[in-house]
């Protein structure tokens, strides 16, 4: 994955966060903060794959038994 898209995904963001404190009022805290905290850690690995250079490409491939 490459991360020019994460900008592009604000306008999702933002609406989540209107629905959460429009669902849950003033407790919507309790529910981002969790979300958050697994979720930051999950956009950081996105955007900075481990160093190999077909981890932006075959992350939805199983290796194959005959490729070392």
């Amino acid at each position: 994955m490459k991360g020019w898209w994460l900008p592009w995904t604000f306008p999702l963001w933002l609406l989540g966060v209107v629905v959460l404190f429009a669902a849950f009022g003033d407790y919507a805290i309790f529910v981002i903060a969790p979300v958050a905290l697994v979720g930051l850690p999950l956009l950081w690995r996105v955007v900075n794959p481990i160093d190999d250079p077909d981890a932006d490409v075959n992350y939805w491939r199983f290796q194959a038994p005959w490729r070392p």
